[in-house]
């Protein structure tokens, strides 16, 4: 069992609510890995039944998490990972650089969003 806290990390920016573009500049985790897995892993040919079924199991684990945990079993976690490996990145951003790591460096427990690994984080 693989353990992914569901993070929302504002922008370094617009890091009050009340700021104008604090909603649209947050990385959501949630979003973020929907977005993944419904992502074809083969964008020439789309998705294949196999790969829909495997992905709708991760969406209905994202349905289910509490505590803003996302928690997947080993197979599903392996096939989010694939996902985001192939996820095309829109710019360069610290904040993918540690949605990428928390999902491909997952464990029994979500990783601290408060450590130091040369991201920042909020």
């Amino acid at each position: 069992m693989k353990r992914i806290a569901l993070l929302s990390v504002p922008h370094p920016k617009f890091l009050s609510p009340s700021d104008p573009g604090y909603e649209m500049n947050r990385l959501d985790y949630r979003d973020t890995i929907e977005n993944a897995v419904r992502a074809p892993l083969d964008r020439q040919t789309g998705a294949t039944i196999d790969e829909m079924r495997k992905g709708i199991r991760i969406l209905d684990a994202l349905d289910a998490s509490k505590n803003d945990v996302l928690e997947l079993e080993d197979a599903d976690w392996d096939f989010l990972r694939a996902k985001v490996e192939r996820l095309p990145w829109a710019f360069t951003d610290r904040r993918f650089i540690q949605f990428y790591d928390d999902i491909m460096q997952a464990t029994e427990a979500p990783r601290d969003p408060t450590r130091a690994d040369g991201v920042a984080s909020t």
